[in-house]
């Protein structure tokens, strides 16, 4: 048995597509391209996802900007935090809750990510970043001043975990980005997914505002992913 569409709707970068897997897991497909992928329950069926949500687990509140599948939401919420989702596409809350067990305690505020951080005055002890899509420009997305937002939404002793979509696992954008989050005082390592030449990846970016240690943060990923200090 292959795979089978359970609803398809108009999205800003083309459809949406809601695929479930003959495993019962479901794919959240945008453009044409799988965007998230959730197992039955609402865990992560993707390696990076799992691994932010390590990396944000035990803070007391996370800030989510970008929805997806709501899998990372759901999997944050389920181990104690109180989670807040912003996402400029309000289709994505709703797909997430009916198609994708995400948990209904959940705040989800849909707007962009620059005028959320602009107007709201919270502060978080964890924030995760995980936006993208067809045509999408992380360089446009996590300008210098987007960033300094995301800092400053940051509390004392907390962690940001962003996820960059490589088209290679020696694609730059992941080491610009990083360095942004440096410029900004932070403490910051980058997890990459080991792959095949001109394959592509996941890279996963934590900027902390505390000391890490390289043990501490290699005993969370799975296998293949290596790890590395590149700031701070």
């Amino acid at each position: 048995m292959g795979e089978r569409v359970l609803a398809r709707f108009a999205g800003p970068n083309g459809e949406i597509a809601v695929v479930e897997e003959a495993s019962g897991a479901r794919l959240y497909r945008e453009g044409g391209v799988n965007q998230s992928c959730v197992l039955p329950g609402g865990e992560a069926g993707v390696a990076y996802v799992r691994l932010m949500a390590s990396l944000l687990e035990g803070s007391a509140s996370v800030l989510l900007l970008g929805c997806g599948g709501g899998a990372l939401a759901g999997m944050l919420h389920r181990r104690g935090s109180c989670v807040t989702v912003v996402d400029v596409n309000p289709l994505s809350f709703e797909l997430a809750r009916t198609f994708f067990w995400m948990p209904a305690g959940i705040e989800c505020i849909a707007a962009d990510m620059s005028g959320f951080l602009r107007r709201d005055a919270r502060t978080f002890a964890g924030i995760g970043i995980d936006v993208g899509g067809p045509d999408f420009s992380y360089e446009a997305a996590l300008a210098p001043a987007t960033v300094g937002g995301v800092r400053r939404a940051l509390q004392p002793r907390g962690r940001i975990a962003v996820n960059i979509s490589c088209e290679t696992p020696d694609d730059a954008m992941p080491g610009r980005i990083a360095q942004r989050f440096a410029e900004a005082r932070l403490e910051v390592w980058m997890y990459m997914e080991s792959g095949a030449p001109g394959s592509e990846a996941n890279a996963v970016i934590l900027a902390s505002n505390r000391r890490e240690t390289a043990a501490e943060l290699a005993a969370v990923a799975e296998a293949g992913w290596w790890l590395a200090r590149l700031g701070g």
